[in-house]
């Protein structure tokens, strides 16, 4: 009797135990059915995360990481699939970021959107839908903090350089030339003293001086009035010396064109009639008596009527 019992609740385990494994069965195939894959694309460590891990859209949870792997065309990529449920929307505009649970290391994809695109973001079995991940606020401060360490050593070497032993030289010498100098204008400011205990001095002088300058500024305007006088007096006497020069060779040019031509005809004439007395004068000088019985007939010549040949002695 006690054998019946302990092989009738073993019995009833077992199907208890199949019932369990079959509902199990069908929640899983449910589930697995109702999500639909994405591939996360990361240029950055994945440091915490694991398969399994939470996947949450805008901090709902809407899936689960299947697999993380190495991308095969570029090993610095690490892609990694998720499953997310099918009434999850996912736009173009969707990236990812890495968040941490807590202080345990462990991290998860918080999935959200820039709004840069509404368009929803196709995936299938062979072409799932891929999805950025950007660095999260830790990865920047870290990223941050190594330029910040990079610059520190700059600056740090930097003024190494600055403080050497030949810079720190050259700044002791310029401390000294600035000592120097100060000294100088000490003694400069000493000297400039007595000058400006004259300058009240030397400003009424100034104003004095003024003073001068605008009457003989005075006296300048007034001989400028009487020379632009004189030189309006000149103006005129000189147009009028211009108009007595036009008036002159007017005359000229009369007397050369009309006047002149007649003097020298008329000197041309008395000329010839000069020519004509002299001689007159001349043959009444040789012969008088042709005054009185007019001129003698020339003596003929030879072989001429009445032609007489000298004698041979002469």
């Amino acid at each position: 009797m006690e054998s019946r019992s302990n092989a009738m609740a073993a019995g009833l385990f077992v199907m208890a135990l199949s019932v369990g494994l079959a509902l199990t069965a069908l929640w899983l195939s449910s589930a697995s059915l109702d999500r639909v894959r994405y591939v996360v694309v990361s240029k950055i460590p994945v440091s915490g995360l694991h398969a399994k891990a939470d996947v949450r859209l805008r901090g709902v949870d809407v899936g689960k990481v299947a697999d993380i792997r190495f991308d095969a065309s570029d090993p610095r990529i690490v892609l990694v699939d998720i499953a997310v449920d099918r009434t999850a929307t996912l736009t173009r505009g969707t990236y990812g970021r890495l968040s941490y649970q807590g202080v345990t290391g462990l991290s998860f994809i918080e999935l959200d959107d820039d709004g840069t695109s509404f368009q929803r973001l196709d995936t299938s079995v062979d072409h799932p839908g891929r999805i950025e991940l950007r660095p999260a606020l830790l990865d920047q401060i870290e990223a941050s903090g190594q330029s910040l360490l990079h610059n520190a050593d700059l600056a740090a070497e930097r003024l190494n350089r600055l403080l050497s032993d030949e810079n720190l030289a050259h700044l002791s010498g310029a401390l000294r030339n600035t000592e120097s100098a100060t000294r100088q204008i000490g003694v400069l400011a000493a000297d400039l003293q007595p000058a400006a205990r004259s300058l009240p001095d030397l400003e009424a002088r100034t104003a004095a001086a003024m003073e001068q300058l605008d009457l003989l500024l005075a006296d300048m305007r007034s001989a400028t009035v009487e020379f632009r006088q004189h030189l309006a007096a000149l103006d005129e006497i000189g147009r009028g010396a211009r108009e007595m020069g036009e008036a002159s060779r007017s005359l000229e040019t009369a007397i050369v064109g009309d006047t002149l031509p007649h003097v020298s005809g008329a000197a041309d004439q008395l000329s010839r009639t000069s020519r004509t007395l002299d001689r007159v004068l001349q043959q009444v000088e040789q012969h008088p008596q042709s005054l009185l019985f007019g001129r003698s007939p020339p003596e003929p010549g030879p072989g001429e009527p009445g032609f007489v040949a000298p004698p041979k002695g002469h």
